[in-house]
């Protein structure tokens, strides 16, 4: 990973902290846009009960404000911008992102049962993309997977009474 990715890859992962704290599935994000972090965002799913609150769509809502606040229409910029993630967006989020148009997506680490890049689609499903689009997988899998395997190890409070018990750590 360049020092480039590294910096915002470390951002993605405070995010995802925050969601771990929230009793969240650790995933975080930020996008950038010339340089400038202008979206991050972390999973919201159970504080929201909204099943599309990923992080990656809450970061997009602050992209959208960022171009508010400056003048800027949002179509405008997305082609320039680049997503880090701490995991392979879902098949909605990659969707969505690449319909958008956005110039390029780094993630730490495959998401073997969600992921919309190349683990349960194929980015060559969702139709138009940026010209240039590229994408950096796994630049950080041990990392990524530690949390998440941090996360599943503890109780999860947001599951039904009846379906929760507490794991025991390996």
């Amino acid at each position: 990973m360049s020092k480039y990715e590294n910096v915002f890859m470390e951002k993605a992962f405070k995010q995802a902290e925050l969601a771990y704290a929230k009793q969240e599935v650790p995933v975080g994000c930020v996008f950038v846009y010339r340089g400038n972090v202008i979206g991050r965002g972390h999973n919201l799913v159970n504080v929201t009960k909204n099943p599309t609150r990923h992080a990656e769509m809450v970061a997009f809502d602050e992209v959208r404000e960022y171009c508010n606040l400056e003048g800027l229409d949002v179509a405008s910029i997305v082609g320039e911008l680049e997503l880090f993630v701490t995991l392979e967006p879902c098949i909605m989020c990659a969707s969505a992102m690449i319909q958008l148009g956005i110039k390029e997506i780094t993630y730490a680490a495959s998401n073997e049962r969600f992921g919309g890049m190349t683990s349960c689609s194929s980015i060559d499903n969702y139709g138009r993309r940026a010209p240039n689009f590229k994408f950096n997988p796994n630049v950080d899998e041990e990392r990524s997977i530690e949390m998440l395997r941090k996360f599943y190890d503890r109780e999860n409070v947001a599951a039904p009474e009846e379906k929760r018990k507490l794991k025991k750590t390996k």
